[in-house]
């Protein structure tokens, strides 16, 4: 794939807050469209297996298709990759080619009726044929921009490499409080919760993206920790619904730990994971696991906090039964991040960082790769009654925007954690 051209980021990123504004007011578009040879009639929608259906039974908008009369081809746009699927329909109804271009696919179904056949070819794009499907999937990811487990920055694959990154890359700094309290001891358990809201502008296809990570960071030891986290996301494009679940497991390892003799600090985190998605409208979706790596080192200067986070982690997609649904996703991505963090104390418990991210595709993408930018104002709560001087939760309120070629997102986060 080539390797987009550089672009300034400053626009994008001012058109990404207006998109975020604004998003309420936009008109919907068609995530699918169906267009029919010979007569040229467009119809759009939503649900990939409801326009599927119209097409190949005759009903709604092409309800002049029903019953037997002349052979006919209809050809479906995938979000916005053209000739994503041919249909071809013979003139009494009872035969159809199924053909998908981008994977070199082509199966005849042949039906007692009009209906019969309708019911083979949906029972083939929902369950029968999801091994084809998932190659299927895999082109889309490789094209689409909205494809739902790889590929963009809402896919599972980059949810799930975004949530590595901000637990294990994008340590909180220390208020000036805390770099005055003891470095032993403490709570040994913290929860925490972040609420996120985010809206996009994919090449025209415009959505709202609404997640709610939940985590629970357990110290073992001083230099040992066990975290695990329950990320819940919910996204719609275009009226689309694609809903997501997962389960992250890490051990955070600091090698060098915070001393008041030392301004280093680097932290060491291997992590694995497991994300499920499914959305029926596009008929996409499915298991993802994953593994990955994490190194968060960070400089002192006193004033301010230098920090620099590096990711990477491997996805390999697994069959997902739901109803009478079977998602395949048909990943196999690998994810490389790198970012930079600059946070600076204000007065006793404030603090404020901005940081920007590269996210890195490695294997094919259709956003190959991306820049997030952004920056968080927090607030540390101040000592125990009685007890030494240090903090037992936070609250943090920030802004960030994905920006890459044809892609543009603005975000807002509110977050709290809370240790015992």
């Amino acid at each position: 794939m080539t390797t987009p051209r550089p672009k300034p980021f400053l626009k994008p990123v001012l058109l990404s807050a207006l998109l975020f504004a604004g998003s309420r007011a936009l008109p919907a578009a068609d995530l699918f469209n169906m267009s029919v040879a010979p007569g040229g009639s467009v119809v759009g929608g939503n649900n990939l297996l409801t326009l599927v259906n119209k097409i190949i039974n005759g009903t709604d908008e092409f309800a002049f298709f029903a019953g037997p009369g002349a052979a006919y081809v209809g050809t479906l746009q995938y979000g916005n990759v053209p000739n994503a699927m041919n249909f071809s329909m013979n003139a009494l109804r009872t035969s159809a080619d199924l053909n998908i271009p981008s994977i070199g696919f082509t199966r005849t179904f042949t039906g007692v009726n009009q209906a019969d056949l309708e019911g083979q070819i949906e029972a083939f794009l929902k369950k029968d044929g999801s091994a084809i499907y998932a190659r299927f999937l895999k082109s889309m990811a490789a094209q689409s921009l909205v494809a739902v487990s790889d590929g963009n920055p809402n896919a599972t694959t980059a949810i799930a490499a975004g949530q590595s990154f901000q637990n294990y890359a994008m340590t909180f700094a220390e208020t000036r409080e805390e770099k005055n309290a003891p470095k032993t001891g403490g709570d040994r358990v913290a929860l925490g919760i972040i609420a996120d809201v985010g809206a996009f502008d994919a090449n025209g296809i415009k959505g709202t993206t609404y997640s709610l990570p939940m985590f629970a960071r357990f110290k073992l030891t001083e230099r040992v920790g066990l975290n695990f986290d329950i990320p819940l996301s919910y996204i719609d494009i275009e009226g689309a619904k694609v809903f997501g679940v997962g389960l992250g497991v890490g051990l955070p390892v600091k090698v060098v730990p915070r001393a008041k003799d030392s301004p280093w600090f680097w932290q060491l985190a291997p992590s694995v994971g497991a994300n499920a998605s499914a959305s029926k409208d596009m008929l996409a979706g499915g298991m993802v696991v994953s593994g990955g790596f994490n190194s968060l080192l960070a400089y002192d200067f006193g004033s301010f906090t230098v920090s620099m986070g590096n990711h990477i982690s491997v996805y390999e997609g697994m069959p997902l039964t739901l109803d009478s649904y079977k998602f395949d996703p048909g990943v196999s991505q690998q994810i490389l991040k790198n970012g930079f963090k600059l946070d600076v104390p204000l007065g006793q418990r404030w603090i404020v960082d901005v940081y920007a991210i590269h996210t890195k595709f490695l294997a094919t993408a259709a956003l190959d790769q991306y820049v997030t930018v952004g920056g968080e104002l927090g607030y540390r709560f101040g000592a125990k009654p009685g007890g030494a001087k240090k903090s037992n939760g936070y609250m943090k309120l920030g802004l960030y925007a994905d920006v890459g070629e044809n892609y543009t997102s603005a975000h807002v986060q509110v977050g709290s954690s809370w240790k015992f």
